[in-house]
């Protein structure tokens, strides 16, 4: 009978752990949504994708909603994705960039 008894605490125990890790890691998930904001503030620094810092109404700078990186938004779009190769918002395939 005490064998029973230990083996449904272990399992309880387990069950326990395992959903409060499982929460907390969904709430750690559930960072911002990607979203297409430009930004006015980061004007100094050069887009990595095409190493120029001319952002203009036409053109603005854009940051990456992972890592912050700095890009226009129409070299971001053109890239598909953010041009750092550690973020997770970066493609999966390389493009080659047309001079």
């Amino acid at each position: 009978m005490t064998i029973v008894f230990v083996l449904a605490l272990c399992i309880a125990g387990f069950l326990v752990g395992f959903l409060a890790l499982y929460t907390m890691r969904r709430r750690l998930g559930a960072s911002k949504q990607t979203t297409w904001e430009t930004n006015g503030n980061m004007k100094q620094a050069a887009c990595l994708w095409c190493g120029k810092k001319g952002y203009s109404e036409a053109n603005p700078s854009f940051t990456c909603p992972k890592c912050g990186t700095v890009h226009h938004l129409s070299c971001w779009e053109e890239y598909g994705g953010c041009t750092t190769w550690e973020c997770p918002l970066a493609p999966t395939e390389e493009i080659a960039k047309v001079a």
